[in-house]
């Protein structure tokens, strides 16, 4: 699909199509040439199509909502090999399942995508030494529970709990020229090891991200209502849990951990787009991310099965609290996690009805391999 990659801007209607085969910096370039951008991936060398298909995180989600929900219209080669177009006047209910459908319904060719006047910010990376994780995430949970969150203001905290030469890392934007913004104040009094916040574009900000160089990765997702406590539990998980020395005993064995806090407004949003698939609650939560990363085929199995036993540690003691939310994030999930069946009964039910409507045959579900498949069994549905 690397052929898709063409942006065009239509200023007109303050939208843009976009080549499903395209990465986010390309989109970003064009864009730019006009001082608008998208609601797309925050690492700028992320494909497109991956990314919305798996709903996609955005520095401006809390404002517009997911990636998916800012897509205007879906053009999709169905299994039939014809050519339609899903959006919110045709073929509706497969542009609802699209918004977290992943490559269950057909092969996307393009997207056309809601655009924002944004493209001065403030933003870059902050750095800290990991003796200094239990302070951000204390800092992460003062910042989620402002009752008047700053829309404006997004970030992800990153440690790499492996490896204390680096650290942690914050990734943070305000989005209007602004320096120091108070929606960040419980951060600025944790020492820092390096800086790299300042006035610049959107894409200057983001192309800053630091991808780790190493080969392999696997990736597990985690939802839970943020409290105090439970950030204090999951620092000692992923500083003192066993499971980190069996990554550590790979060849480059590395972990990461990421914080992403998630706004009630961006559920919001997407119910004011028309809705998706994903059944999110209407509450602020965390949607949290293990990344291991390491280097030879051989550690594969290791790596896979520490990395799980650290997630369900995190999920135990979300349950214990109260708190677990069973949403997990598709962009963010390793390869066996059960991504689609967290979706709500509501949505799973819309995908299977769209499945036997656009793909009778089930060419998707059964000839396409890689990818999260709808479960066999959804409640209330006719099943397989």
């Amino acid at each position: 699909m690397s052929s898709f990659n063409h942006t065009q801007y239509l200023p007109h209607k303050n939208e843009a199509i976009v080549g499903a085969g395209g990465r986010w910096l390309g989109v970003y370039n064009e864009l730019d040439r006009y001082n608008v951008t998208a609601v797309g991936g925050r690492v700028v060398d992320v494909g497109v199509g991956g990314l919305i298909l798996g709903c996609g995180l955005s520095y401006l989600s809390d404002l517009y909502g997911l990636t998916c929900d800012n897509v205007v219209n879906f053009e999709m080669v169905l299994a039939n090999g014809s050519v339609t177009n899903a959006n919110a006047n045709h073929n509706q209910d497969l542009f609802q399942a699209m918004k977290g459908g992943a490559n269950n319904f057909g092969v996307v060719t393009r997207f056309t995508l809601k655009t924002y006047s944004i493209n001065q910010v403030w933003g870059g990376i902050k750095s800290y030494s990991l003796d200094q994780l239990p302070a951000l995430l204390a800092a992460m949970q003062e910042y989620q529970s402002n009752p008047n969150k700053d829309l404006y203001a997004n970030l992800m905290l990153q440690a790499f709990t492996t490896n204390a030469t680096v650290g942690a890392v914050l990734n943070m934007v305000y989005l209007k020229p602004v320096v120091n913004a108070s929606a960040f104040a419980p951060f600025y009094s944790i020492p820092t090891t390096g800086d790299t916040t300042k006035i610049q574009s959107l894409t200057q900000m983001m192309s800053g991200q630091r991808v780790p160089p190493l080969p392999r990765w696997d990736w597990f997702s985690t939802s839970f209502r943020p409290t105090a406590s439970l950030y204090q539990k999951i620092g000692d998980i992923v500083t003192k849990a066993p499971e980190l020395a069996a990554i550590q005993s790979t060849a480059g064995g590395s972990l990461a951990i990421g914080v992403q806090p998630i706004n009630t407004n961006l559920i919001q949003a997407g119910n004011k787009h028309g809705g998706n698939s994903l059944g999110l609650p209407n509450v602020n939560q965390t949607w949290f991310v293990l990344d291991a990363g390491w280097i030879n085929a051989d550690g594969d199995a290791m790596i896979h099965n520490a990395t799980r036993a650290l997630n369900g540690r995190i999920e135990d003691a979300s349950r214990a609290e109260g708190v677990y939310e069973p949403y997990q994030f598709m962009n963010d999930a390793s390869w066996d996690q059960d991504v689609i069946g967290r979706y709500g009964v509501k949505g799973q039910r819309n995908m299977r009805r769209v499945q036997r409507k656009y793909d009778p045959d089930m060419v998707f579900q059964n000839l396409v391999s890689g990818g999260w498949k709808l479960p066999k069994s959804i409640p209330g549905a006719y099943d397989y």
